[in-house]
């Protein structure tokens, strides 16, 4: 069993003793406590009103260590994150799992907004822990910290409330699958975003960018969602540059979604938002996301009996999985890759 709890001085023995174990395994990023004057330091220092330490224990043994330092209430409502694992208790999954108790502590105890981790690019083991718990890349600092007389090269992974919460069920809830009546505003709404992205991105960034799914198509139900689609020369370059720039006109980038050859993007999705309303796919030219999409939306415009038919299917399957988008895109694929598969023939 995976439980939380904060350290007191009797832990000192057993502290030490994990501490003491752990040196070869942490070098060069951890300095823990080894001594009892040090171990005293700490547990004075996390009983401060803008310092949490918690140890994860595992059937009641030391296993692995948290640090929330710089508390900050107010407007910001941040703290930093410092972890290890005890040695012996690594590659189990428990500093996962002791992760989500902390986060759980952190959002919903002490009801703060923002958890900064920042992390050594070679310390790939803690950059795989965050990134598995919702944390996100943010950036990369050179020389940030000193450690061992050295400054240090850092990559900042965060998380905010927001991203806590997507997975729950009342988000999930929000974000359902609704089909509306054609709008003809949608081809005004969608060419108003492309002049947004444009004037935003760098223009040798862009190779080309579209207005394509079913807002695309006239007369046609749909989401009411606009997915624009951008081509670029390489997806490397534009996640470097596109994710700051796009989050400043509201989107919010979908690590968890991008595929090997797509960069995703979603605007108002739930919890950041109270429901999507626009779409962002960034691909190579060459993809055959990019050619795909433009084909399937072109030959609807063209059958206008083939789209009333994809329509038709669409409210059904929307009605069948209002709340899970995932089955609701996998059964529409089967028509939309009959109608790729007419157009290469």
């Amino acid at each position: 069993m995976i439980t939380l709890r904060v350290p007191t001085l009797q832990d000192e023995a057993a502290f030490l003793s994990a501490m003491q174990k752990n040196i070869s395994l942490h070098h060069p990023w951890v300095k823990a406590p080894i001594t009892s004057e040090e171990f005293h330091t700490y547990i004075k220092r996390s009983q401060q009103d803008n310092q949490k330490s918690l140890l994860v224990l595992k059937d009641n043994q030391i296993s692995g260590v948290f640090n929330i330092s710089e508390i900050m209430q107010g407007c910001f409502q941040n703290a930093f994150l410092g972890f290890y694992a005890v040695a012996g208790f690594e590659n189990q999954g428990i500093m996962s799992a002791g992760l989500k108790l902390v986060l759980k502590y952190f959002f919903e105890e002490l009801k703060l907004h923002r958890l900064e981790a920042n992390i050594q690019p070679e310390n790939k083991k803690s950059i795989q822990l965050v990134s598995k718990n919702k944390f996100r890349y943010e950036g990369f600092s050179p020389r940030y910290l000193k450690i061992n007389d050295a400054w240090c090269w850092h990559e900042h992974w965060t998380i905010t409330y927001e991203e806590y919460i997507q997975d729950f069920p009342e988000t999930v809830k929000k974000d359902h699958i609704e089909i509306v009546a054609c709008d003809p505003l949608w081809p005004k709404l969608a060419r108003d975003e492309i002049s947004n992205i444009r004037a935003l991105l760098p223009r040798d960034l862009i190779i080309d960018i579209q207005h394509v799914g079913s807002t695309a198509i006239p007369n046609l139900s749909a989401k009411p969602i606009i997915d624009i689609q951008t081509a670029v020369p390489s997806l490397t370059i534009a996640k470097i540059v596109a994710v700051p720039l796009l989050q400043k006109l509201g989107y919010e980038f979908w690590a968890e979604n991008p595929g090997a050859e797509r960069l995703f993007f979603a605007k108002g999705m739930p919890p950041y938002g109270d429901k999507r309303t626009h779409h962002v796919h960034i691909f190579k030219p060459d993809s055959h996301h990019w050619k795909d999409k433009i084909a399937f939306r072109d030959y609807l415009r063209a059958h206008p009996d083939s789209a009333k038919e994809y329509e038709a299917l669409k409210n059904k399957l929307a009605s069948q999985h209002t709340y899970d988008r995932e089955k609701y895109t996998d059964e529409k694929a089967i028509f939309v890759n009959e109608i790729l598969k007419k157009i290469k023939q």
